[in-house]
């Protein structure tokens, strides 16, 4: 019962929204509520603080160690769906699409990379993690109820 928990709450902290659907069945309201709540939270602060860090590191130990003259910035299409989605939605749709559409991860490297004057990134991640958390599940436990 332990080992499921703990697979779910890893789960649950790298792709939210995957996780609930199988959190609902496997557990009572109260225990998935708190399994897939606080794996989304772990994930979110842990994915926040660890991009913050390997930017950090890659800023001072990689980018100033090249002492070539500075290029111009190679443009692919995955830096061009992330501006996209960043001009599109800015912060706020960022961080409320973050544990349902993109995953815990992408939202964290996205807020850290584009968004690192702002000061309260962890706080609305979790409150938007658990508002998804509390819908999420609920839904879930309604319709497996109804239906299975």
């Amino acid at each position: 019962m332990w080992l499921k928990a703990l697979g779910f709450f890893l789960l649950s902290s790298v792709k939210f929204a995957v996780a609930a659907l199988p959190i609902a069945v496997a557990f009572n309201y109260q225990e998935a509520l708190f399994i897939s709540i606080s794996g989304g939270i772990a994930g979110a602060f842990f994915f926040l603080y660890i991009w913050k860090y390997i930017l950090e590191v890659w800023n001072i130990h990689i980018v100033k160690k090249v002492e070539k003259p500075i290029l111009k910035v190679k443009v692919n299409k995955k830096k061009r769906q992330i501006i996209k989605l960043k001009n599109s939605y800015g912060y706020w749709g960022i961080v409320i699409l973050t544990p349902v559409i993109l995953s815990i991860p992408v939202g964290a490297f996205i807020l850290s990379q584009y968004y690192k004057n702002e000061k309260l990134k962890f706080l609305h991640l979790s409150v938007v993690v658990s508002i998804w958390g509390v819908f999420l599940i609920s839904f879930f436990e309604f319709f497996y109820d109804q239906f299975f």
